[in-house]
């Protein structure tokens, strides 16, 4: 076997494919630094398994991809495929040639690829394994490796042998085994602690379920009695009840005479009482009227002392207002005097500022015309300054240009001659340029049409994969629900099953009998659950009529029970019920009672649904003959109160009524099978279960033929996508190289354009520049001429603008002054305005309060006389309401006369209703008091039938069917009942469950024992196997490390030319942990350890080292990447020829090198290169051929 070829795209640096391909012998692989040569040793590492980013120079396995240049963007995956030959078979697959593949994607899937079929990590890292090429191996070896040899410590180092030895296996299965014997270990402790626990319960446990079977015995004793007394008291409670009755009828006959009596005296003390409210309500408003009319008067009152007070005030307010009208008089004459005064200093500064005014104006007039006088010398000056620079300004201009045109037209005619060379070189270019852009676009439109018909072929199979796809996943779904069914139906039949022969639910005393394999037990017909047969729709109800009787056990005769009987006491089987054959009797439903079959609701009678052998029949009458069942609770009420309690009636939710009026009911628990419905249950779920099994088949053929589909759309995809891969390639390739000549034919083109235009340009440039040297040589002779006249005028007009000046700056002096004179009498006489405004304001205000005051004097006035007319007016009113009020009055007494008589006759009729309340009372009291008599024996009654129930769980009728009722008195009953308690008690605390407990607990006991023992031996194995492991370890890593000493001291040889190198165990005693030394002599040194040699020296050790490992554990092929870096040209020489006398032995090796004498032992050369900055190319070379 041999590497043939290796191809990638997108991993690290081959942004592009590459392929190389290999030969026997040696391969060098070389290029500048950063080229991307170590980029190939991590690929092939990477697609023979290598999961560790840090061996392949990244932080995560995405690192791989390309990520992207300046020029060009990051792929999304990479792919590296490795080709095999395999005409040896050293992998094992009948194949010839061999490829792997592996491929990342940035989103962190991967794919893995056998000759192009999907598989597993796992499936390469096996196919590999036995080859050499596994992990561990030398196939790759590069300066991690040396620099892991050469820092790591002796213990360390000994991992490296023990890969080379094979021993790494078995290192892992003891550490497994050594897991195992710990866990083992634990496990024992653990059971053994648990088994001294339980054996310490089992005596106790042994004392506490003889002392339960005991206290069985006499709780069945007492409940007879028990059941007996709770007989008795509900019969003497039922005779209480019937004196009760007779006597509560004869009060309430009384009690209803006496209401009537009392309603008659109500209605009378009602009348009365109506008209002395009507003579009350008459006397009220008469009250209200005199208390109006007093009102009236207090509001007169209130009113006339009201106006008195306004008028005093009112005359308060005239004398106030006389005092401030004078003082506002004087004020007002004094404001008039200061507002004359102010007048006069106002005119005087009014004529100031009118001479100030007129003396501003004309120096105004003088200022402006000075101003304009100055501002013409300037323009003028300013004319003339601008003309001149102008024309001097443009006397350069002409001198420069005059200049640059002699230059310009020297250097355009040079310009001319080298612009036509070049436009005759690119013209060629373009011609050949244009060549190869159309046989670029004559492939490019074959690739085209073929990359189209293809894509149409991949969207059809793609589209018709992705509808198979969702058909498989419907398949798969539908599947996998019928899986679960089948889960669901196996699950719950395996428990249905178990539970039928376990007979689950049936007490223990039931078990042992029917398990029993006593000649007698033949004669046991069966349980009562097992024999009968009932619908769905009937099976709660009579599951509840059966109760507890289910379990009771149907035997051919009394004798059998009896044996039955005694082979439970005598085998502490627990307690079962019988009913024997031939001696039990059929129940029929009372005549009485039948009219209750009629009602509405009732179904029949309980024994009537089910269905059974005939010998059985009478235990279906014996059990239910008695029981009504109803469709709800409100049809058993009727048929219970028809039969007048009498009869037990269930619904068909499981409800009960029993005889005596007590009720039994509520929700039933869900998820528990009936002993009833068990059997059916088995049947259908079987049934169905055949069902599911037949549609699983089916559907597991649908899956088959749907992944056969698949599989072969996969293979037609997968080959054009293959074709569509190379064809896209070089699409990519033809797009570039197209962009590239068409974007040179444009260049070309463009540079023809603009050399042309550039040389027209220069020729008319040129013939320009000659004709506007002819013009400007006169122009400059006249505006040199013309700059001297404009100099002298401008002197002139600056002596005569300074004169100008002078004669302002006098005049604006004077103005200056003038303006602050004016400015100051505007100020004053602005505040003499302002002061005459207020006066003014003040004048008007007085004025205006004067005229105010006087206005509200003569209001005030006129309120008086006005008050004073209504005050007079309120006198006289009042002076009527008086003597109206007297009226009223005398009316008040013959209403109270009348109230008096009527009020007497009322008192009277209310003595007579209080007396005959106060007898209908003692009669409801004693009414009452038999009602609650009542009450209290219906309650005594149900309350006795209840504890009956739930102590029980018997009535009083059921108690006589199962003659249980003991014939004793009251007296005796106590006296048996206090005896057998004392017994109880006598026996202490029981525990119910021990018996079931002792059970369990030896049951354990034993198992757990026997667990113990297994482990023990389980202990001694794996004690065996990791001895042999340490025996196999050790001899096989002997015989490794002896031959790889062999190996290294040979290679050591031939690589320094002499000296002798050997490897030794740190401790001899431990053969299996021990670290691992190297030691070596160069030619001509001592003896010596590792760390003192040189660095070349050391790295020449190591590589010796590596190949001795090479020669034990042989590769097919082998990467070195830059192990020769350290060395000099002497060892370079040495190791070349060595490499190349080891390739002679049928390892083919790839080495990536900088050295030359590497290089020249090499077969082939494979350059890589970097000419486009992050992108590597190849390039390769065959040494032989070239020789």
């Amino acid at each position: 076997m041999r590497l043939k070829s290796f191809e990638a795209h997108g991993f690290k640096s081959f942004a592009e494919k590459v392929e190389l391909s290999f030969e026997d012998g040696i391969t060098a692989i070389v290029g500048p630094n950063g080229s991307g040569k170590s980029n190939i040793s991590d690929a092939i590492r990477w697609v023979m398994g290598e999961q560790s980013a840090k061996y392949l120079r990244g932080s995560k396995m995405e690192d791989v991809i390309f990520s992207g240049s300046n020029t060009r963007r990051a792929l999304g995956m990479a792919e590296v495929n490795l080709t095999f030959d395999n005409t040896d078979h050293a992998l094992p697959l009948d194949f010839e040639q061999v490829d792997i593949c592996r491929r990342v994607y940035r989103s962190g899937d991967s794919e893995y690829f056998i000759n192009k079929k999907a598989c597993r990590l796992k499936d390469i890292v096996t196919l590999l394994s036995d080859t050499g090429l596994g992990r561990g191996s030398m196939s790759v070896i590069g300066q991690n490796k040396i620099d892991e040899i050469l820092n790591s410590r002796p213990e360390e180092r000994r991992a490296i042998f023990e890969e080379a030895a094979g021993i790494a296996k078995y290192r892992m299965r003891k550490k497994e085994a050594m897991r195992k014997l710990d866990d083992t270990a634990s496990n024992l402790v653990r059971i053994n602690d648990i088994k001294s626990e339980i054996e310490s319960r089992i005596e106790p446990l042994k004392e506490a379920a003889t002392t339960t079977e005991k206290y069985l015995e006499f709780a069945d004793k007492l409940r007879k009695v028990q059941v007996t007394q709770f007989v008795h008291r509900i019969e003497n409670i039922e005779v209480v009840k019937n004196k009760l009755a007779v006597k509560f009828e004869e009060l309430e006959a009384k009690s209803n005479e006496m209401s009537t009596n009392v309603s008659v005296k109500e209605a009378d003390g009602m009348a009365l009482k109506l008209e002395l409210d009507k003579l009350n309500e008459e006397y009220n408003q008469l009250q209200t009227v005199l208390a109006e009319k007093e009102k009236n008067i207090e509001i007169l009152h209130g009113n006339e002392a009201v106006l008195g007070e306004r008028i005093v005030q009112s005359q308060r307010a005239i004398e106030r207002i006389g005092l401030s009208k004078e003082k506002l008089q004087e004020q007002l004459l004094m404001t008039e005097k200061n507002l004359k005064i102010i007048v006069r200093q106002y005119d005087e500064l009014d004529k100031d500022r009118q001479m100030a005014q007129v003396a501003a104006n004309k120096l105004s007039l003088e200022k402006n015309e000075i101003e304009e006088k100055i501002s013409e010398f300037e323009d003028k000056l300013n004319g003339f300054k601008s003309s001149v620079f102008e024309s001097m300004q443009k006397i350069v201009d002409l001198r420069n240009d005059i200049r640059g045109l002699e230059q310009t037209q020297a250097q355009l005619q040079r310009q001319r001659e080298q612009l036509k060379n070049e436009i005759l070189k690119t013209e060629n270019r373009y011609a050949e340029v244009s060549q190869q852009h159309n046989s670029l676009l004559e492939e490019q439109a074959d690739v085209g049409v073929n990359t189209k018909i293809i894509k149409e072929q991949v969207t059809k199979i793609t589209t018709q994969k992705i509808a198979e796809d969702v058909k498989l996943q419907a398949c798969f779904s539908h599947r996998g629900a019928i899986n679960k069914d089948i889960e669901k139906l196996e699950a719950r039949l395996s428990m249905l099953e178990n539970m039928e022969k376990e007979h689950e639910g049936f007490s223990r005393g039931v078990k042992v009998l029917l398990n029993t394999k006593e000649p007698w037990r033949s004669k046991i017909v069966g349980v009562v659950a097992e024999l009968f047969k009932v619908k769905d729709k009937y099976v709660v109800a009579i599951e509840t009529a059966l109760g507890g009787a289910m379990q009771n056990l149907v035997t051919i005769d009394a004798q059998t029970a009896k044996v039955a009987i005694n082979y439970l006491k005598s085998h502490n089987g627990g307690r079962a019920t019988f009913l024997p054959l031939d001696t039990i009797r059929p129940r029929e439903f009372s005549e009485q009672y039948k009219n209750a079959l009629g009602l509405p609701g009732i179904l029949g009678v309980a024994s009537d649904f089910v269905a059974c052998s005939e010998n059985v029949s009478k235990v279906a009458k014996f059990l239910l003959g008695q029981v009504l069942v109803a469709e709800n609770m409100d049809s058993a009420l009727a048929a219970a109160k028809l039969t007048d309690m009498r009869v037990r009636v269930v619904t068909l939710e499981g409800e009960v009524i029993y005889a005596g009026g007590s009720m039994s009911g509520g929700q039933k628990q869900t998820g528990a099978t009936s002993f009833l419905s068990r059997k059916k249950e088995i049947e259908t779920t079987v049934q169905t279960l055949e069902i599911r099994n037949k549609e699983l088949l089916l559907a597991q053929e649908a899956i088959e033929a749907e992944e056969e589909i698949i599989k072969g759309l996969d293979t037609k995809l997968e080959e054009f996508r293959h074709t569509l891969q190379k064809d896209e390639i070089r699409q990519a390739e033809l797009v570039a190289f197209i962009d590239r000549t068409t974007a040179e034919k444009s260049q070309h083109m463009e540079n023809i354009t603009l050399l042309t235009q550039e040389r027209t340009t220069h020729t008319n440039e040129f013939l320009a520049a000659k004709e506007r040297l002819a013009e400007l040589v006169p122009q400059l002779s006249e505006l040199e001429k013309t700059d001297a006249e404009g100099k002298e005028i401008a002197d002139k007009l600056q002596r005569e603008l300074a004169a100008a000046k002078n004669q302002q700056t006098v005049i604006n002096a004077r103005y200056q002054d003038a303006m602050i004179t004016l400015e100051g009498t505007k100020a004053r006489t602005g505040v003499i305005e302002e002061r005459m405004k207020q006066i003014d304001i003040d004048v008007s205000r007085l004025q205006q309060e004067i005229a105010e005051n006087e206005e509200e004097e003569i209001k005030a006035r006129e309120l008086i006389e006005t008050t004073k007319i209504k005050k007079a007016n309120l006198a006289k009113e009042q002076q009527l309401l008086v003597q109206e009020l007297k009226t009223t009055g005398d009316g008040k007494e013959e209403f109270l006369a009348k109230r008096v008589v009527l009020a007497d006759k009322q008192a009277l009729a209310q003595e007579e209703l209080d007396e005959a309340k106060k007898q209908l009372y003692i009669c409801q009291q004693k009414l009452h008091a038999v009602e609650l008599e009542k009450v209290k024996q219906l309650t005594e009654y149900e309350g006795a039938l209840e504890q009956m129930k739930n102590a029980h769980k018997l009535s009083p009728e059921e108690a006589r069917a199962q003659n249980i009722i003991l014939e004793m008195s009251d007296t005796a009953l106590n006296k048996q009942a206090v005896g057998l308690q004392s017994d109880i008690e006598s026996l202490g605390v029981v525990n119910m469950a021990s018996i079931e407990e002792y059970k369990a607990v030896s049951e354990r006991f034993d198992f757990l024992d026997k667990q113990y023992k297994d482990l023990c031996e389980a202990k001694e194995q794996l004690e065996d196997v990791i001895g042999g492991i340490n025996s196999d370890m050790s001899k096989r890593f002997r015989e490794a490390f002896a031959k790889i000493n062999e190996y290294f001291g040979l290679c050591y040889t031939r690589l320094f030319g002499g000296g002798s190198a050997q490897i030794v165990m740190q401790d001899d005693q431990d053969f299996l942990e021990s670290g691992v030394e190297i030691i070596v002599q160069p030619p001509g040194k001592k003896l010596q350890n590792l760390a003192l040699l040189s660095g070349g020296e050391r790295a020449l050790t190591v590589i010796a080292l590596l190949f001795a490992l090479l020669s034990y554990q042989p590769a097919p092929f082998s990467i070195l990447d830059e192990i020769d870096a350290p060395l000099d040209e002497a060892n370079i020489d040495r190791f070349a020829n060595f490499l190349k006398d080891y390739a002679t032995r049928g390892t083919q090796f790839i080495v990536i090198t900088h050295r030359k004498g590497t290089m020249e032992a090499a077969d082939v050369l494979h350059g890589v290169t970097m000419e486009e900055s992050g992108v590597s190319r190849l390039l390769s070379v065959k040494l032989a051929e070239m020789e």
